[in-house]
């Protein structure tokens, strides 16, 4: 039966659960219906402008004529736009300091007509003067402030307050505020608060501050800086905003519970939660509320204050009346909507990812000149919206809970008797980079660099089971690929920070479990980058669902992540994840490229490469199949097999050209016979006719593909499978988990996971049940080593740590790989962005 995620929406409607305005005409949108590679859709209203990479803040000018935009991205700047018409009236990029790329972060603050800008890891607080016709000009005064993340002034104008997103792993990854003198620029002191503190704000003789990592407010005295107390109020928490007169009181945005909190600054109590979930999604995190803006009381509206939030996961902006705390509906918005501001021209909307689906992505024919690369986090353009008249009416509330998938029916998964679900996650490949040469379904052989010969499995295992052509990674790059891949979306942190960093600025990996090197949950803290929803081994311990872990998220505990996707060259394997402690296999090689995934060079009889590492672990494995296929037979042996296992086999993201390496087709075709050999365990075992595999890529690394550098491959492997089956629906990463969750009878993480539709490709009968045989890719290939006169050897060293994953090398990995296979006189082609239409009708 179909039921609509929806269902008790006439009856939350009825019962005054969501009060929808009244209805009038709806503003216009300017694009119809997109498909993103999340699997959502954006009709973002309004008139658009474009601010550089991700903006992040929106702050109007004293006097009101001018709004200023920072962004964070690739092109990062400060822009400034004309408060009654939205347009930009002037731009400017920040200076250099020293030889660090110049950049902005995250917060700004006016004192009159000075502005300040905190600069993040360029670890610096920049002053500007806004002229009257509204130019920016640098100011005399700098700050010296590390990781600068948010920015104050005291309310006589003296005292600078600056936050440092930052937790320091010696003291329990605890953050600090700076306090500086505005005239003399010198430093007044430092005050410990919880973990990566984001924004700030002031009032009468008390200080607020924001935590990202502990949640909640700590409240400091404004002139001694001195902790008062704390104020218990959501996860994850972003934004404050200050709003009455003579009465004023306190806004929360708790970005990881998906409410408002309301705090009155004379007690320093809450007097109301407001939730902003849909009431259909009553349960699921998802929304994501972050910058906020009032709107007065007025007689139109019955005396009412209006409270506008800009929800971030929900592509919309959420209107709440302050005076009931009912949430009125919903605005539609652009992709990942950061911060709003109320103008005289109406509603301002900063839509961090922008407006398009499709971001075209000219030839890098110019890479090797020093050129800087087109990369999918510098041609991404975030857009400020005008909305004229800001109504929530019934159709726009509408429109989102369509965009969302929240109104719609989704097909039900019937189990036709799967027990054992394995889940494994490979590294960086687009659709045509593997499959293109497939001859069926939509391939471009043009742009295969790793095909049949490469990757016979891969191949074999798409022409037996199911061709996934329309298949994405729903996320752009690693750092929240893997969020993604295990979280079913990336908290705003991760959201925020991926494009910062791997934009060339110097910050730690945070993703996969460590924050500044420390691990949190050794530490007793929570991770600042774990999505609202937890992981999807959470869920499954939730329902006593039993898992062995193969390689994700471990690291080593004496010598944890430090720098940028660094690994470690300790020994040994362990989870950084608690609940991930006592089910993790500690004989399966961490992530690390010079480690062999599959037996084949062993089979060969082929010496290791020069850098490769040739065994790991107490039993002397050659490969990190040796090692699962060891245990496999053991959990077999003992009538121990997990319902759920996690397996990472990563070496298909490739060392590049870099000399003494396994050369790029290697890896891929290594990675590829350790796919192969774990089907053919599994297919030879008693368990068959019970399991079901599923296989992805945690992020397509911006490759080139002809129809969208988000489309990868996608694997769904048991004999419940229809033999040579073809699907062309839409289907993504949070499909997967989706289908996994409804196979094993966990709950879903987010609202991403919840209305992904899920991988209905199973029949009734295991009748695709004929054991498979592992195809060993050649021999001369297997045995392929990079020279050092390979295609930009040195740069491929230079960007690529074995032990690492890319943190901004992906557009030259990707010219290196393709000009190192298909010769180096060849251009690249162009990338090109934005999935099929989602089809959910079997083709």
């Amino acid at each position: 039966m179909k039921k609509p995620l929806a269902s008790l929406l006439a009856l939350g409607l009825a019962g005054g659960g969501l009060w929808l305005a009244r209805a009038r005409q709806a503003n216009p949108t300017t694009a119809s219906p997109l498909p993103l590679s999340n699997g959502k859709r954006i009709t973002p209203l309004g008139e658009q402008v474009n601010v550089g990479s991700f903006p992040t803040t929106l702050l109007p000018s004293p006097d009101g004529k001018y709004v200023v935009v920072s962004s964070l991205g690739a092109r990062s700047q400060l822009t400034v736009l004309d408060a009654k018409t939205g347009k930009v009236v002037s731009t400017l990029t920040p200076e250099a300091i020293g030889k660090k790329k110049p950049g902005l972060y995250y917060g700004l603050a006016f004192a009159g007509n000075t502005l300040y800008a905190a600069r993040g890891s360029d670890d610096v607080v920049s002053t500007y003067t806004l002229s009257d016709d509204g130019q920016l000009s640098k100011g005399a005064l700098a700050f010296e402030a590390p990781n600068a993340a948010g920015v104050a002034v005291s309310t006589d104008h003296n005292q600078l307050y600056v936050t440092r997103s930052y937790g320091d792993p010696k003291d329990k990854l605890k953050g600090e505020l700076l306090i500086f003198d505005t005239k003399t620029g010198a430093l007044k002191k430092k005050v410990t608060l919880a973990g990566y503190p984001l924004d700030i704000a002031v009032l009468r003789e008390k200080v607020y501050v924001t935590s990202e990592q502990a949640g909640g407010v700590d409240v400091l005295n404004a002139e001694t800086g001195a902790l008062l107390h704390r104020i218990e109020t959501g996860a994850q928490t972003t934004k404050l905003l200050r709003v009455g007169g003579n009465k004023p009181y306190l806004l929360v945005a708790n970005a990881g519970s998906d409410t408002v909190s309301v705090i009155d600054i004379i007690n320093d109590t809450v007097t109301k939660t407001i939730l902003l979930r849909p009431a259909e999604a009553r349960g699921i995190p998802g929304v994501t509320p972050m910058g906020m803006t009032v709107a007065p009381p007025a007689p139109t509206r019955g005396g009412a204050s209006l409270l506008y939030v800009a929800c971030a996961d929900l592509n919309a902006v959420a209107v709440v009346d302050l005076t009931s705390g009912n949430l009125r509906g919903y605005l539609p918005a652009g992709w990942y909507p950061t911060a709003v501001a109320l103008t005289e021209g109406g509603l301002l909307v900063a839509n961090a990812k922008g407006v398009n689906a499709r971001n075209p992505n000219g030839k890098p024919a110019e890479i090797a000149k020093g050129v800087q690369p087109q990369y999918i986090q510098n041609i991404i353009e975030g857009t400020v919206s005008r909305i004229a008249s800001p109504m929530a009416t019934k159709q726009t509330t509408g429109q989102v809970l369509t965009n969302n998938a929240l109104s719609q029916a989704r097909a039900t998964l019937k189990n036709p008797g799967i027990e054992h679900v394995i889940y494994i996650v490979k590294e960086n490949r687009t659709y045509d980079q593997v499959l293109g040469d497939l001859g069926k379904g939509n391939g471009d052989p043009s742009l295969t660099l790793f095909g049949r010969e490469v990757t016979p499995n891969l191949h074999a295992l798409a022409e037996r089971f199911v061709l996934l052509d329309n298949f994405y990674c729903a996320a752009e790059v690693s750092g929240d690929g893997w969020n993604y891949s295990v979280s079913g979306m990336a908290s705003e942190y991760v959201a925020r920070n991926v494009p910062y960093g791997y934009t060339g600025k110097t910050r730690p990996y945070d993703y996969e479990g460590t924050n500044n090197g420390g691990v949190p949950d050794r530490l007793g803290v929570r991770d600042v980058a774990t999505a609202p929803g937890g992981y999807l081994w959470d869920k499954a311990i939730e329902k006593k669902v039993s898992l062995r872990n193969f390689g994700m998220f471990t690291d080593s505990l004496t010598a944890p992540r430090t720098t940028a996707e660094e690994g470690t060259t300790d020994e040994r394997t362990v989870p950084v994840k608690n609940a991930l402690l006592g089910v993790t296999s500690d004989e399966f090689r961490v992530y690390d490229t010079s480690y062999a995934d599959s037996e084949a060079w062993v089979k060969h009889g082929l010496a290791p490469a020069p850098k490769q590492k040739p065994v790991y672990g107490k039993k002397g494995d050659k490969s990190r199949i040796s090692a699962w296929r060891r245990e496999y037979s053991e959990l077999l042996a003992t009538n121990k097999m997990p319902k759920l296992m996690l397996v990472r086999l990563g070496r298909d993201h490739t060392a590049g050209t870099a000399a003494g390496q396994s050369s790029p087709r290697a890896m891929v075709a290594d990675n590829d016979y350790a796919v192969g050999q774990l089907v053919e365990t599994v297919s030879h075992s008693p368990l068959w006719k019970k399991t079901a595999i599923f296989i992805l890529e945690d992020d397509a690394q911006n490759g080139y593909d002809h129809v969208d550098a988000h489309r990868s491959i996608g694997f769904v492997i048991s004999p419940f499978v229809p033999k040579a089956s073809h699907d062309s629906r839409f289907f993504n990463t949070d499909s997967v988990l989706r289908t996994m969750e409804l196979l094993l009878g966990l709950n879903p993480m987010t609202l991403y996971d919840a209305t992904a539709p899920a991988l209905t490709v199973f029949g009734a009968r295991p009748d695709n049940d004929a054991p498979y045989t592992a195809i060993l890719p050649r021999k001369e290939i297997i045995g392929e080593v990079n020279g050092r006169t390979a295609y930009r050897a040195k740069d491929s060293e230079r960007l690529l740590n074995p032990l690492a994953e890319e943190s901004e090398a992906d557009e030259e990995l990707n010219e290196i790989l393709w000009r190192s296979i298909k010769g180096v006189k060849s251009t690249p082609p162009a990338r090109r962005y934005g999935p099929l239409a989602a089809v959910h009708e079997r083709d």
